[in-house]
């Protein structure tokens, strides 16, 4: 059971004699007898049998009903249809009629009459009345039984009327429909529900209530006041209830609020020598919703409470009708402010659909009143609640100092939660970290790392920033959670200087990132770790797959062919320097790869980078280096650039080369003069031997040169001369 906040505020304002007297004067010396409202009019009924008919302007339409006495009525919401119950002769079963008021010229017409007939068909008292629509209304009776009629009200011989089944022998004291298909019956001894297209009866509790003491609210929750406490049922069960003492005399529904009168204890009024007592009724008006009492005041006796014109009326045994008109909403929220009862104040205004703006205001203001008591974390609960309205830093300075850490803490994750933080509130959120983690241990600025709650979004590379700054380690996780690449290698790079973790690293790499990130760091990597760094570029340029996934995919067991991610090893070899060792392994490795087709740079370099070797190897070693040289210049797939190798040859002074170089362009008097600087004429001597035919001037270069050959090697240069020489006279005097 729920018991209802001790919290009552006054919402309304009490208005009295409204109607001027109109309706006391009407009523004079009778006694009311039932009352219903609807279709913009009151209707009073009297035990005389007189029906009033009241406007919003208090006029009053009165007209002879029954002849003895009126005991319901009902009057629908939207139709100028007033059904009552009441007696015309003693002693028989009442009569139920239907009146047509919709003709402000004359008296209301009857359009219907008909016997309110009970079970037994004996002459019994009418105790319940509800009215659905125009073609569907129920009537309750003192034996227990419950009469349905169905059929247009407003035609004397339309439609019929039976008595629904299991009604029980307790008196009816309440009816009312939910929809067409539900009838809710209340009578002394129990709370009921008929579903009516099912024709079954359930019974929801074993309680029932006094008449007038049920009422079926704009939720269509069926509400039971019984002597301890509010009940509330569904169609189906018994819902919540909430508890509230005192002799229940009747309730009733208006907007959002419950309606509750009570007998009061009677006080005595006359000296003590007297037994007269006077008795009265106190009224309470209930905020089911946000479970507090709005209005609490004590009449003089409360004959009935109407709800019409968007208000609602007392009509008191006096028969003085009394107005209540409720507060406007920031009356209610200034009275609330008042009193410092922001909470209070939030709810009704959240009940009531205010304006955000007006809502992030009031949520301000709690939260100022929470902070200026002490109550710090419930302030910024408060202050959470603005985010997105509020300026951040009007929060954020109350809370600088290092005692209001965790609340700053709590206020700057929901900033980032919600998507309003920006750079400078990261970098405060993870300073507040390492500050509360210096202080007590908590370990804070991990669990932000580590942390799985993808909810908290924030500038991550904010984060490694600020992180960096204390602690290496959490910085390099951070990254690393948050595959922040770049910043995970600057960290290994620069402050841990574990080259063969960021070579390592990099390896797991898709080949996009791979590429970038050794043409970022290749050269330092090289420097520091020459063996991986050129295993890793070897796979990099031929057929690169990340480290971490399986060297057979999918598409190769399907048969799908790939083409391999390769990258090109011409943007690398600058990377390596003087470190030429390893950049030959490099490159052999490229054009020894059938399917990669290098390019000259490739090949000039790897051929330049051998004469280099060679050129500082020992003269045991200098023609197996050499060798190498030789291998790639005569070999046909080589894509290098004769006249730069050549010139590189030439510098070194690799004969070889040069020699090879030579032959390939035909540059066979250069390939002589070489032979005769170098001292080896008789080398020279085949060279004419060889190429003379084509060239001639070999034979002249060979006995101009400078060292002159030696004596051996005159007779047959002079002899190729001398024939050479004859021939030509010969063909001189054959032309003349």
């Amino acid at each position: 059971m729920a018991f209802l906040e001790r919290r009552r505020f006054t919402f309304f304002d009490v208005h009295n004699n409204v109607d001027g007297g109109k309706i006391a004067e009407c009523l004079q010396d009778t006694s009311v007898s039932a009352t219903t409202n609807g279709h913009n009019h009151i209707i009073i009924c009297d035990v005389t049998g007189m029906a009033h008919i009241i406007s919003r302007s208090w006029e009053i339409l009165s007209f002879k009903a029954y002849e003895l006495t009126i005991t319901l009525a009902q009057q629908l919401p939207h139709d100028p249809y007033l059904v009552t119950i009441g007696d015309d002769d003693p002693g028989i079963n009442p009569f139920i009629k239907v009146w047509d008021w919709s003709r402000s010229d004359r008296d209301p017409t009857c359009t219907r009459v008909s016997r309110a007939v009970p079970s037994h068909l004996r002459a019994t008292p009418a105790t319940a009345l509800a009215v659905h629509n125009k073609n569907l209304f129920a009537v309750g009776f003192q034996d227990g039984s419950v009469s349905l009629f169905r059929g247009d009200i407003s035609r004397q011989r339309s439609g019929k009327m039976n008595t629904l089944p299991d009604s029980g022998t307790s008196p009816i004291t309440g009816l009312a429909f939910k929809g067409a298909d539900k009838l809710f019956v209340v009578s002394r001894s129990a709370t009921l529900v008929y579903r009516l297209g099912e024709e079954r009866c359930v019974t929801l509790d074993a309680m029932g209530a006094a008449p007038q003491c049920s009422v079926l609210t704009d939720r269509q929750c069926f509400t039971v006041a019984a002597t301890d406490a509010i009940y509330c049922y569904t169609a189906e069960v018994r819902g919540p209830c909430y508890a509230l003492a005192g002799e229940k005399v009747l309730i009733n529904w208006f907007r959002n609020y419950l309606i509750i009168v009570t007998n009061e204890i009677p006080t005595k009024t006359a000296p003590s020598t007297s037994t007269t007592v006077t008795k009265s009724h106190h009224l309470t008006i209930l905020d089911i919703q946000n479970k507090f009492i709005v209005f609490s005041k004590t009449f003089d006796g409360i004959e009935a409470v109407l709800t019409e014109w968007g208000s609602f009326y007392i009509l008191t045994k006096n028969k003085e009708m009394i107005f209540l008109e409720e507060k406007d909403l920031q009356s209610k929220l200034t009275l609330l402010f008042k009193k410092n009862l922001y909470d209070v104040a939030i709810r009704i205004a959240s009940s009531q659909h205010y304006d955000v703006e007006g809502l992030m205001e009031i949520y301000k203001q709690y939260g100022d009143h929470l902070y200026s008591k002490g109550d710090l974390k419930s302030a910024i609960e408060q202050y959470v609640k603005t985010i997105g309205w509020l300026e951040t830093s009007y929060v954020i300075r109350k809370y600088l100092e290092s005692r209001h850490l965790e609340s700053l803490v709590q206020y700057l994750e929901e900033l980032h939660k919600k998507g309003f933080a920006t750079e400078d509130h990261t970098t405060l959120l993870l300073t507040c970290y390492v500050k509360i983690d210096q202080h007590d241990q908590q370990g804070k600025l991990k669990e932000f790392i580590n942390s799985k709650d993808k909810t908290i979004d924030f500038d991550v590379d904010v984060a490694i920033k600020v992180v960096r700054q204390v602690s290496v380690d959490d910085a390099l996780s951070l990254a690393s959670n948050h595959k922040r690449h770049d910043w995970y290698l600057k960290i290994v790079l620069e402050d841990k200087k574990e080259y063969k973790t960021a070579l390592d690293y990099i390896a797991d790499l898709e080949f996009d990132d791979a590429d970038m990130y050794m043409k970022k760091y290749g050269h330092k990597l090289i420097q520091h770790e020459p063996k991986e760094s050129t295993k890793l570029l070897k796979l990099l340029c031929t057929d690169y797959k990340p480290r971490n996934k399986p060297l057979v995919d999918e598409d190769s067991l399907s048969g799908v062919h790939r083409e391999p991610d390769r990258a090109l090893p011409d943007e690398y070899i600058h990377m390596f320097l003087n470190n030429s060792e390893d950049l030959i392994e490099f490159l052999e490795h490229m054009v020894s790869c059938a399917d990669l087709k290098c390019s000259s740079l490739v090949y000039n370099t790897l051929i330049e980078h051998y004469i280099h070797v060679w050129a500082k190897a020992e003269p045991d070693d200098k023609s197996q280096k050499a060798l190498k040289v030789y291998n790639v210049l005569k070999d046909p797939e080589a894509n290098y650039d004769r006249d730069q190798m050549l010139i590189i040859c030439q510098m070194f002074n690799f004969k070889i080369g040069i020699l090879h170089l030579y032959e390939e362009k035909k540059l066979w008097r250069a390939t002589l003069a070489l032979h005769m600087r170098s001292g080896t004429p008789d080398v020279a001597l085949e060279v004419c031997r060889r190429r003379g035919a084509a060239c001639p001037q070999l034979w002249r270069d060979l006995l101009h040169a400078s060292p002159p050959p030696p004596p051996r090697c005159l007779p047959e240069p002079l002899q190729v001369l001398g024939q050479l020489t004859h021939c030509h006279t010969t063909q001189y005097t054959l032309h003349r």
